[in-house]
């Protein structure tokens, strides 16, 4: 499959399961590796070569608009970021960041799985 088709549905489906676990008030953390692993997995079904660089690239993406808007619509989050401090926001920064990377090993470890392990290659 083309690039541009894989990592458009690994971000809006990554999307998906982030708003649906976002609703069913699941755990963030748990939620993102459940999230991780399945993108991973569809993406290493779906891409044709180089399913690792596909896969941190997409959870990477749809985790930073994720988190974006979790920054933004979230009240919790808000008051991270009106307190005026910015050793508080750094590290709520920090803590984003790290959990983008972890993440997007974590779904590449999955995808490379994936794609090693379907038959049709």
């Amino acid at each position: 499959m083309k690039t541009t088709k894989v990592l458009a549905t690994g971000i809006i489906f990554g999307l998906a399961l982030s708003g649906i676990f976002s609703i069913l008030d699941f755990d963030t953390i748990y939620g993102g590796f459940i999230g991780a692993i399945l993108v991973g997995i569809i993406t290493g079904r779906l891409v044709d070569d180089g399913p690792i660089r596909h896969a941190f690239i997409s959870i990477s993406t749809y985790n930073l608009i994720a988190f974006a808007m979790l920054a933004l619509f979230d009240p919790n989050a808000k008051i991270v970021w009106g307190c005026g401090n910015r050793a508080v926001v750094g590290v709520f920064v920090g803590f984003t960041i790290i959990m983008i990377v972890f993440y997007s090993i974590i779904g590449s470890f999955s995808a490379f799985v994936a794609y090693n392990m379907r038959s049709d290659k």
